[in-house]
């Protein structure tokens, strides 16, 4: 089967360059229209369902894209975007005067930001792995699509790909791109055979006319 991760379309967070985690935000007009064009590219890939954040960004961009196939969206509440506790909401430039004192570590990379009141990695990276592997047990020969946010999707492609969770991400998700898993059917892989392998990496190709 075919785990097709979708990123919501620009929100007014986005847009606002702020951290949104948890708060809720509207889509934009440029992710209304962004959405519509991932609708019409997931019809062309076959997607027969489709699951969906809870957060109303998400929300919006899965309601498009199951217009469009005809498959209402179902909530999925595992792959809510990261909780930042009392600094969800807060601008970039804010975080960075907040953080600007932060020690650097022996690496001579900045040390670890610690939000108050954040949900904690541990239980992000359980939420979110435990909800995509359901999805795609559920769906065994399917391709489904997941809309959710930046931060879930390049965790779990990190997990894909065999590598430790960690932040900054490694890798880009932008809004309305796509990351497709295909996971092996029949259960448990063989010895030595991945359980999923990392077909496409943020792939905004059907967003012509709307890249800045």
């Amino acid at each position: 089967m075919r785990l097709i991760l979708v990123r919501h379309g620009e929100s007014v967070g986005n847009f606002e360059n702020r951290l949104q985690g948890h708060t809720d935000y509207e889509l934009t007009p440029r992710g209304e229209a962004q959405a519509k064009q991932t609708a019409d590219r997931l019809h062309e890939l076959g997607v027969k369902s489709v699951y969906t954040s809870p957060l109303r960004r998400a929300a919006a961009t899965a309601m498009v894209i199951g217009d469009r196939l005809g498959c209402p969206p179902v909530e999925l509440p595992g792959v809510r975007e990261y909780d930042f506790g009392e600094l969800a909401g807060a601008t970039y430039q804010e975080l960075r005067q907040r953080f600007a004192a932060n020690p650097v570590g022996p690496d001579g990379r900045p040390a670890d930001r610690v939000y108050p009141g954040e949900e904690g990695r541990h239980t992000f990276f359980e939420r979110v792995t435990g909800a995509m592997w359901d999805v795609a047990e559920r769906h065994p020969a399917d391709s489904v699509a997941v809309v959710s946010h930046g931060g879930p999707i390049a965790l779990f492609c990190q997990a894909v790909l065999g590598l430790p969770y960690r932040r900054p991400m490694p890798f880009a998700i932008d809004n309305c791109s796509l990351s497709i898993v295909q996971v092996h059917d029949g259960g448990e892989p063989a010895p030595g055979r991945p359980r999923a392998i990392l077909l496409t990496l943020n792939d905004r190709c059907h967003l012509q006319g709307l890249e800045e």
